[in-house]
Order: structure tokens, then C-alpha cells, then sequence
């Protein structure tokens, strides 16, 4: 007798677990059924905005990296115009400088040239005269006179036969 109540209390348990189903349990789960296949489709939608976005980004990223090659190019473009720029303002400015320089030296190089042959010839009169007032006794003086007084007599006598 004690298995024919176990089976009866089973029947029993099984039968009321099967009416609370049917009765909460059926409109319960088809409830949640129709949220999460609501919630599918949101997402299901939400999915192709979200993937529709991506590829509209991919696009923008895609022209973004372009528009960023484009100014990169321009920009070494403008550096390099620039440099040529400063390289020729610079062979333009030592070009200058190297005249102005040459132009000194040369200025100096005259300076020190006049110079040094006035020197030279202060030097040589100096070392003349000394020499002469040595060497030259009165005799040679009066002969030196002479000639130079003859050498101007016949340049007048013959300027004055033209």
C-alpha cells in the first residue's frame, strides 16, 4: 500500500505542477517568447544600422586617409619649395658676402701695394741719398751739375729747332 501512495502522491505532484503550467507557465513562456523574438528583431535592426554605420565609416575613414595622403604630398610639396627657397636666398647671400669680401681684399691688397711701393721709394731715396752724401765729394757734384746743365741746353736748343 505505501507504493500505491507514492504513486498517487506522484500523480498528484505532477498533475498540479501540470495545471500551474498550463495555467501560468504556457502564457508566461509564449509571453517571453514574443519578448526575446521582439528583442531579436530590435536587434536584428540595431545589427544593420550598426553595420550600415561601419561601412559608411569604413567610406569616411577610407576618404579621411586620402584628404591626410593629399596634405601630406602638399605639405612636402611646400617644404621642398621652401627649402629651394632658403637654400637659393642663402647661395644669393654668400654670393654677396663673397663679393664684398673680394671687393675689401682687393680694396686692401691696392691699400697695402700703394703702400709698400711708397715704402720702397722712401727706402731706396733714403738709401740714395745716403749713399750719395758718402760717396759724393764736391768734384763729382760739380761734374753732375755740368752735365745736367748741358743735357738742359740741348733740350732747349733742340725744342727751339722744332
Amino acid at each position: 500500500m505505501n507504493i500505491f501512495w507514492r504513486i498517487f502522491d506522484t500523480l498528484l505532484l505532477a498533475i498540479g505542477i501540470t495545471y500551474i503550467y498550463v495555467k501560468y507557465g504556457a502564457s508566461y513562456f509564449y509571453g517571453r517568447k514574443k519578448n526575446i523574438e521582439a528583442s531579436l528583431a530590435k536587434a536584428e535592426a540595431y545589427e544593420k544600422k550598426a553595420k550600415k554605420l561601419y561601412e559608411e565609416a569604413k567610406i569616411n575613414l577610407a576618404e579621411v586617409k586620402k584628404e591626410i595622403e593629399n596634405i601630406k604630398k602638399e605639405a612636402i610639396k611646400e617644404a621642398e619649395i621652401e627649402k629651394n627657397s632658403i637654400i637659393e636666398n642663402a647661395r644669393v647671400s654668400a654670393d654677396k658676402i663673397l663679393d664684398n669680401f673680394i671687393k675689401q681684399a682687393e680694396s686692401e691688397i691696392d691699400s697695402q701695394s700703394k703702400r709698400l711701393f711708397e715704402d720702397a721709394l722712401d727706402m731706396s731715396f733714403k738709401t740714395v741719398n745716403d749713399i750719395l752724401q758718402k760717396e759724393m765729394t764736391a768734384e763729382i757734384y760739380y761734374k753732375i751739375n755740368d752735365n745736367f746743365l748741358k743735357l738742359q741746353e740741348d733740350a732747349f736748343a733742340k725744342q727751339s729747332n722744332k
